[in-house]
């Protein structure tokens, strides 16, 4: 078994997500940390757990180069990732090992999750459904992935477990998707056999870590390298059935909405503008009614909507928040 952490400036997250690693119920592990170029205390804090890591260090190249870094060196029958930010329950890897080692049939397998974010309050759960959790049912083989995952947008980085043998044959993933680089990972590898799924919440997700001005600037440069829809999909498209089309067009609709929104973000309203045109029916959410409404009046209504929208973002992401103390 293979965990790979990929961290930058992660001083404040990292011993977390290491100790929720370490703590798992699974024993037969190993454990992978790439410092993808921090400038903080990252590396001291990973190597100060000797042996019980590998820790890797490279100049940053993004989160996904440093997954693959670490997958290069994986040498586990099965393989995984988690975000430094982020954290496990205990039984997280038992689960999952436990799930594909009785269901030969499936590539990969994913679990529920919960996620905080520094804008809201609120915790929203992956699937929505599992807020209730008598509601969660039976883990299982997923009959149709794409047709599960446009309903319920069940998957996200840190909630998959995949064998070594599905990255031997698929690959790592894109590392010049610098957004949703993770979905288009997920939706390539399932184009290879059958998912599971363990409904329980055994990842916490936790982006409440950076606020005000950090927050914003930590966006801002990720969102100026967003790529466009049609790039985001190429290597997916080509393999997928026919009976996944459908399915998988919600999903890029999703991914669409969020492409939108980063553009608008950093300025690039233009660009924007052509996702939003090329994808208008299938953009979801409000944000989707947002883009729609200002598509009405051409260019000339989005450009309002654009620098209105922005005006609004720099308020809202550098109001000063207090800092939530990390859980035991």
């Amino acid at each position: 078994m293979s965990v790979v952490v990929p961290a930058f400036n992660a001083e404040r997250s990292l011993r977390r997500c290491i100790e929720s690693v370490l703590g798992q119920t699974y024993p037969d592990r190993e454990l992978i940390i790439v410092d993808d170029g921090s400038s903080d205390g990252t590396a001291a804090i990973a190597a100060s757990y000797g042996e019980r890591i590998t820790l890797i260090s490279q100049e940053n190249h993004g989160e996904c180069a440093a997954r693959n870094a670490g997958f290069s060196l994986a040498c586990g029958e099965y393989i995984t990732f988690v975000d430094h930010d982020d954290y496990w329950d205990p039984s997280f890897l038992e689960a999952c090992v436990g799930f594909l080692a009785t269901h030969p049939e499936a590539v990969a397998v994913s679990v529920g999750s919960d996620h905080r974010s520094a804008l809201s309050d609120t915790v929203r759960y992956m699937p929505a459904s599992l807020e209730d959790d008598t509601r969660a049912g039976e883990a299982r083989v997923l009959d149709d992935f794409f047709g599960f995952w446009a309903i319920n947008n069940h998957v996200c980085a840190g909630s998959v477990l995949l064998r070594g043998s599905l990255y031997d044959e698929a690959g790592g993933q894109r590392e010049d998707l610098v957004l949703s680089g993770d979905l288009e990972y997920w939706a390539y590898l399932a184009t290879f056999g059958p998912w599971g799924f363990i409904p329980r919440v055994l990842l916490h997700v936790d982006g409440t870590q950076a606020a005000g001005e950090g927050l914003y600037q930590k966006f801002y440069q990720r969102y100026l390298c967003c790529a466009t829809v049609a790039e985001w999909e190429r290597r997916v498209v080509s393999r997928l059935c026919p009976d996944n089309l459908g399915a998988f067009r919600r999903v890029r609709g999703r991914v669409a909405t969020w492409y939108v929104f980063a553009k608008v973000f950093v300025g690039r309203d233009r660009e924007a503008y052509q996702e939003a045109v090329t994808y208008r029916e299938m953009l979801e959410g409000r944000f989707g009614r947002l883009w729609r409404w200002g598509l009405l009046g051409g260019m000339a209504s989005w450009r309002v909507l654009a620098a209105l929208l922005r005006a609004r973002i720099r308020v809202q992401y550098r109001m000063p928040r207090t800092r939530r103390a990390l859980p035991l």
